[in-house]
């Protein structure tokens, strides 16, 4: 029971500093400075829709997997192991207990999305989801997905657009007053090491005081778990600093229901409303969407709001479109 042990522990440290949130604060005391010029970045342009009447959704990347639980092993664990946001994992595997799963469970993995809206370049952050998407490789097939941690409902994640400001390694955590105030155990400077919190990597969102950082708490990812800050493992935020270059685009979108197509079927994606900001029949705004898109016809409307009630974060399949009939050529002869 080692591994459940830690991962309990583990767990009770991200909830006993409330929900972690002081971890991600150490920005408020370091204001950042302008932005290079921003590098020329162009739009991640993705394959054509297998129906040209779905190319205004967005297309449905990733595989289907699935991984079976180890003896000793937590659903903590296997989002760890695959790098995973641990909400998302427990969502979509309802079923199975999270502390004491028994062993041999094979549970499904969140390795497939529907991408957020339009416009994709640059980093695009779907706050509710948790999930932060890297379109600023050139010629990639598909953006890469990492899991993140975002503010909880008091201290929420930033909306909008801006570009990555300055980029440090090794940062030091400079105690905020009203996380001092709270817990007075802290110390005022926090340097740069594995006590610290941000990781060994840190870039600033727009000129604001909020950044893209590592951690030194693996469970906490994947969950309302910062000041506003966004988290990532520090392994993949150390590759997505590497490449990442100041002045890079950033959008943060609050984007709860995704709609998006692959192979002529419609599907739809739900998060919970984590902030509230959402109307309450998501569902119709879902049908009006595709109803301007002349697709409401497509799509089992029943199917739609039990995935949308569900909020399991996977891509659900809703409706496929029948092929369009085949159009004669004024020139070609009818069969006699």
């Amino acid at each position: 029971m080692e591994t459940r042990s830690i991962a309990a522990l583990a767990l009770l440290a991200v909830l006993a500093a409330g929900a972690a949130g002081a971890a991600s604060a150490a920005h408020r005391a370091r204001p950042a400075r302008a932005s290079k010029a921003a590098p020329r970045i162009p739009d991640w342009t993705p394959p054509p829709a297998s129906d040209p009447r779905l190319a205004a959704l967005p297309p449905v990347i990733g595989q289907p997997e699935n991984e079976m639980i180890g003896p000793e092993e937590t659903v903590l664990d296997i989002a760890w192991q695959h790098r995973l946001g641990f909400d998302r994992l427990a969502r979509l595997n309802p079923e199975v207990k999270v502390w004491i799963p028994d062993p041999g469970t094979v549970v499904q993995l969140p390795t497939v999305h529907v991408l957020p809206d339009r416009p994709w370049h640059g980093l695009v952050i779907n706050v509710p989801e948790m999930q932060l998407y890297d379109f600023s490789r050139p010629g990639a097939p598909e953006p890469e997905v990492f899991a993140i941690a975002i503010g909880d409902e008091m201290d929420p994640s930033l909306v909008g657009e801006y570009r990555v400001g300055r980029k440090r390694e090794h940062p030091v955590w400079t105690v905020p007053a009203a996380i001092r105030a709270e817990k007075p155990e802290l110390p005022a400077v926090v340097p740069a090491g594995p006590d610290n919190p941000l990781g060994d990597h840190w870039m600033t969102i727009g000129n604001t005081t909020y950044g893209i950082h590592g951690t030194n708490n693996r469970w906490s990812i994947g969950r309302e778990a910062t000041h506003g800050c966004v988290r990532l493992y520090n392994d993949e935020m150390d590759r997505l600093y590497a490449r990442t270059r100041e002045g890079t685009p950033i959008r943060l979108v609050y984007q709860t229901v995704k709609v998006g197509q692959r192979d002529g079927t419609i599907y739809v994606e739900a998060h919970p409303d984590i902030y509230g900001r959402e109307p309450p029949d998501r569902s119709a705004v879902v049908l009006e969407k595709l109803a301007s898109l002349g697709l409401a016809e497509a799509v089992d409307a029943a199917l739609l709001r039990r995935a949308v009630d569900e909020e399991r974060g996977i891509p659900v399949p809703i409706g496929t479109l029948t092929p369009e009939p085949e159009t004669q050529s004024p020139t070609s002869r009818r069969p006699s």
